[in-house]
């Protein structure tokens, strides 16, 4: 079987490979690529594996996956065409009389310095020569196509096929010039954006995205990444992760008071316990490293209904762990003097009976 897309690659797997087997694998790989190891992070390549584990590491998007393999492993063979860009002859009418303009001045240089070697003068460059000799770059703005940092036009709603990597910043909208075979850039199209893919224009490295005034744009296929909304949120919040929580850090608190609350958590996983008041508000929120234990101190005296989270990569853009999450709540409120110790056990139950919640849910302040 084929792998279209390089993910069991990127994965370093087998497309044979047991699920245990591709969560394990791409652990090993987060902790030496994450961005935020010294020394062996790499952005791009901790995004690229990231995307394959969001397909592989599902069972219902890795079954249509290696379907798509399989179907394209059979088919026959096609001819491909040579990508290509926008070409110089997509450049708006100004950019070439900019062009020309350029031309012409270079060549009326060259005419004066002709006319200086019939009178030669010793061999230095004076500072008027240097002031005079035309700058080797001055054709780079005629010949880049312009594109204003307008975002351009809406994209459309509903289901995604694909988002926008992070590569170099806002990826570039070009829509197709009338009676052409070329392009004009229309905009910018923010990084993570989702989009829903029309077709690839492969001849022109570009692929049809749809637009929310019923037209469409084109975007560079090298900028666009399979996946849905939900993948794009993920991969939004594994790029925007930022610094590890270190045991015991309290990413949030909403109330100050005099009581203190232990936490132990004894699972494999780090955790997130937020500690909810009968209102509903997360007083506080706290990070627990796996097989450690933290204090909650100056908490205020009320009864609350804690939840607790595991996962992988605790994304502080996002407040979510970034895959793998898993969020719980206790079914009852109580005191903190009957909370305390709250321990999460390697089966990640509690002593109080919980029940799983959408991570939506979790995420709420």
């Amino acid at each position: 079987m084929t792998d279209p897309a390089g993910h069991y690659a990127a994965l370093g797997v087998d497309a044979g490979a047991a699920p245990e087997a591709i969560t394990a694998a791409f652990r090993r790989k987060a902790r030496v690529l994450h961005p935020d190891v010294a020394g062996t992070g790499d952005v791009a390549a901790f995004v690229r594996v990231k995307a394959a584990y969001d397909v592989l590491g599902n069972a219902g998007r890795r079954a249509a996956y290696d379907r798509a393999a399989r179907a394209a492993a059979t088919a026959p063979p096609q001819m491909e065409s040579v990508p290509r860009g926008p070409r110089l002859s997509d450049l708006p009418v100004a950019a070439w009389i900019g062009l020309g303009g350029v031309l012409c001045l270079a060549a009326v240089m060259s005419v004066i310095a002709a006319t200086r070697f019939r009178h030669p003068s010793p061999p230095r460059q004076t500072s008027e020569a240097r002031q005079i000799s035309p700058p080797a770059t001055a054709v780079t703005p005629a010949v880049t196509p312009r594109v204003e940092p307008a975002a351009g036009p809406a994209l459309a709603s509903g289901p995604a096929t694909h988002y926008v990597l992070p590569a170099g910043g806002d990826a570039v909208l070009w829509r197709h010039r009338a009676g052409t075979d070329g392009y004009l850039p229309a905009g910018h199209i923010a990084a993570f954006s989702p989009v829903r893919v029309l077709r690839l224009v492969p001849q022109h490295g570009l692929m049809e995205i749809a637009l929310a005034d019923g037209s469409s744009g084109f975007i560079d296929a090298s900028r666009l990444a399979p996946g849905d909304r939900a993948t794009a949120r993920r991969a939004y919040c594994v790029y925007n992760a930022g610094l590890a929580p270190h045991n015991g850090e309290v990413l949030d608190r909403h109330g100050i008071g005099t009581t203190r609350l232990e936490i132990s958590n004894r699972a494999q996983h780090p955790v997130v316990v937020k500690l909810r008041d009968t209102d509903g508000r997360a007083v506080a929120t706290v990070f627990v490293a796996p097989g450690e234990a933290a204090a909650v101190a100056n908490l205020p005296d009320v009864s609350y209904r804690p939840e607790f989270a595991t996962g992988e990569l605790w994304s502080r853009a996002c407040d979510a762990f970034a895959a793998g999450m898993r969020a719980q709540r206790f079914a009852d409120f109580w005191p903190v003097a009957a909370l305390s110790p709250l321990v999460i056990r390697p089966d990640l139950s509690v002593a109080s009976a919980s029940v799983d919640i959408p991570d939506e849910a979790f995420d709420r302040d």
